[in-house]
């Protein structure tokens, strides 16, 4: 019994680990995805994950633009230097946002939409 709890809490965290995340594409070397996660009592939180798929460090910079019914809501940057084959995921080490004018009822309700509106890749060499 306790072997079996076991594995239900392994399962439920690797599901969780492994929630689906919206593809972006990939800029000179560096793939850009994210998603929403909802605490439940606590705001949503966008998770951004950055993937140097590229053979040398990469410098990134990267605007993202929030969107409800059409409209900009808020403006994210994010700017960091990612070695080869390294992956920022997110809350883990990487980037995450909190909208301060979004709910997440607005973000349930399909009229919000995420959109990477600059991104700036360079080859530099990590600190």
């Amino acid at each position: 019994m306790r072997h079996m709890a076991l594995t239900l809490a392994m399962v439920a965290l690797a599901a969780n680990a492994c929630a689906q995340f919206t593809e972006k594409g990939t800029q000179d070397g560096v793939e850009i995805a994210y998603r929403w996660k909802h605490p439940p009592g606590k705001p949503s939180e966008l998770l951004v994950r950055l993937k140097n798929v590229a053979e040398s460090d990469r410098r990134i910079n990267l605007g993202i633009d929030l969107y409800y019914q059409g409209r900009t809501i808020e403006t994210f940057e994010a700017d960091t230097c990612i070695p080869p084959g390294m992956v920022l995921n997110g809350r883990l080490n990487g980037f995450y946002f909190i909208p301060k004018r979004l709910t997440t009822a607005q973000i349930k309700d399909g009229g919000a939409d995420v959109e990477v509106t600059r991104t700036e890749v360079t080859q530099e060499t990590c600190p």
